[in-house]
C-alpha cells in the first residue's frame, strides 16, 4: 500500500522549515511521503546579490535543508521571489491543482489568510492553495485535510497545553516535535544566507526551541467549541482504506 502523503505548498526556501521543520521529519519518521512545493528560489532575499546568485545558493540551501529534514519530494514551481502577488489566481491554482492530480496528497499544508507574516508571496500561495485543494476535493473520494500554518507565538515558545481554537481560528492541530528538534536545527543551519537564529551546536540550540508546531485545521470545515485539537495531522484519516486502482506519480 503507498504510504500516506502530505503536500506542502509555500513561497520561498526557509518556510519548509522554519514554521514546520520538525512536523516534516516527524512525518518522514512515521513512514508518510512528504512533497514539498516552493513557489520561487527566494531570489530576492540576499542583500548585495543577483537574482541569479541568489537563487543558486537558495536552491542549494533548501535542498540540503531537505536532506536533513527526509523530505523525498522538492518541487519549484519556478516563479521569481516577489511577483506571486502579479501572477492570476487562477493560473497559480491550475497549476497546483494538476500537482495534486499528479502526487495525490492526503494531507495539504499551506500559508494561513495571514500569511503569518503578511507577504504578499505567502498570501497569494494561500489563495492558489485553498481554491486548488477545494477542486482537487471535489475530484477524489475520500477523506482529505488542508492546514494553515498557525503563526509560531501561539505556541508561546514552550511545552504547554495547546491554544484554544477561537485563538487560531479553527481546530489546532498541537504537533509534539520534541524528538525531531535537532533535525530542524540542522535544517536550520542549512539557510545560511537567511540568518538562521539557531547558530551552535544543534544538541544544545534544540533545548531552547518550542517543542509543539501549530496549525489550524482549515479543510473540512467543522464547529468549534473551543477547546478541540489533534496531536496528528492524519489522526482522522488513519483508517481509510484506498481505492484498489489507486495510483501516485509524484513529479
Amino acid at each position: 500500500m503507498t504510504p500516506p502523503t502530505l503536500m506542502t505548498i509555500l513561497a520561498h526556501p526557509d518556510d519548509e522549515t522554519f514554521p514546520m521543520g520538525g512536523t516534516l521529519a516527524k512525518a518522514v519518521a512515521e513512514g508518510k511521503l512528504i512533497h514539498l512545493v516552493t513557489a520561487t528560489r527566494g531570489e530576492r532575499g540576499i542583500p548585495g546579490k543577483s537574482a541569479t546568485e541568489t537563487a543558486v545558493l537558495r536552491e542549494a540551501e533548501l535542498r540540503r535543508a531537505c536532506a536533513e529534514l527526509g523530505v523525498q519530494y522538492l518541487t519549484f514551481l519556478d516563479y521569481v521571489d516577489g511577483t506571486l502577488a502579479d501572477i492570476p489566481d487562477n493560473v497559480g491554482a491550475a497549476r497546483l491543482l494538476a500537482l495534486m492530480r499528479k502526487s495525490s496528497p492526503d494531507v495539504v499544508v499551506t500559508f494561513g489568510p495571514d500569511g503569518i507574516s503578511g507577504h504578499p508571496d505567502h498570501l497569494a500561495i494561500h489563495r492558489w492553495v485553498t481554491v486548488a485543494f477545494d477542486q482537487y476535493a471535489q475530484e477524489v473520494e475520500r477523506p482529505l485535510r488542508l492546514y494553515y500554518i498557525a503563526p509560531s507565538e501561539a505556541t508561546w515558545q514552550g511545552c504547554g497545553v495547546p491554544p484554544p481554537a477561537e485563538a487560531v481560528g479553527g481546530p489546532v492541530a498541537f504537533i509534539d516535535v520534541g524528538n525531531y528538534l535537532v533535525q530542524k536545527v540542522r535544517a536550520a543551519q542549512q539557510h545560511q544566507s537567511q540568518n538562521p537564529p539557531f547558530q551552535g551546536d544543534p544538541e544544545s540550540k534544540a533545548q531552547k526551541m518550542a517543542c509543539h508546531e501549530l496549525f489550524r485545521l482549515a479543510r473540512p470545515q467543522v464547529s468549534v467549541n473551543g477547546h478541540e485539537w489533534e496531536t496528528d495531522l492524519f489522526a482522522a484519516l488513519s483508517d481509510v482504506k484506498r481505492d484498489k486502482n489507486y495510483s501516485r506519480s509524484i513529479p
